[in-house]
């Protein structure tokens, strides 16, 4: 699936209420996965990370959500 695909469809299913997007995206960590964070909901935040040169986003809890500066961060180029 496509980037914007993956997005839209996931915005689409939101937990947890009312959405806000995130602009600019803040670079995260979730558990083991760098990325960046696209939106919130009070309790969950939608992240997108590549993985092996695939792209991936996906709805974690928020507490599981750390910012994490450029030099933390270890995970694959986004763009």
């Amino acid at each position: 699936m496509r980037r914007a695909g993956a997005i839209s469809a996931a915005l689409a299913r939101a937990p947890g209420g009312k959405v806000t997007m995130l602009d600019p995206r803040p670079l995260v960590r979730v558990r083991a996965v760098y990325g960046r964070a696209i939106a919130t909901t009070p309790t969950h935040v939608l992240h997108e990370w590549v993985r092996y040169g695939e792209y991936h986003c996906r709805w974690d809890a928020r507490a599981q959500a750390i910012k994490v500066t450029p030099e933390e961060w270890a995970g694959e180029p986004l763009d």
